[in-house]
């Protein structure tokens, strides 16, 4: 007598469906992502024609919008805070310090600011400009 031993089949998954839903999600969830809206200061700076451009990764930035208004890397400050917030050790007194000053600020508060770096060592510093060109 002869038995007849039943055929395995092979198993196959097919992965076109899956991709399909897989790259669906993707587009849903990149659509429907709601971007963080970040808020600029607005600052009217000089013109010159001999700019370069500096990176601003890990740098002590400080910017001046009116004569009350200063911002050190984003974050608002007092006058007489200024001292105790540029001497916090987490900044590094061998980067550059980029100051982004408005063109309406007088001359005696920038001195001020620059007096304040000078007394707590910060011996690089840059000033903001637009390139003309």
């Amino acid at each position: 007598m002869k038995l007849v031993s039943p055929k395995r089949r092979k198993t196959q998954i097919n992965l076109t469906a899956l991709v399909d839903v897989l790259f669906l999600l993707i587009i849903f969830f990149s659509v429907s992502t709601r971007f963080t809206n970040q808020q600029a200061i607005d600052v009217d700076l000089p013109e010159t024609v001999s700019s370069s451009a500096i990176a601003t990764s890990e740098k002590l930035i400080i910017i001046m919008q009116d004569e009350q208004d200063l911002f050190i890397n984003g974050k608002p400050v007092e006058w007489n805070e200024v001292s105790q917030e540029i001497e916090k050790e987490k900044y590094d007194r061998k980067q550059k310090v980029i100051l982004n000053i408005d063109k309406k600020i007088s001359h005696g508060k920038v001195v001020s600011l620059l007096d304040f770096l000078k007394i707590h060592q910060y011996k690089k510093v840059v000033f903001g400009t637009y390139d003309r060109s």
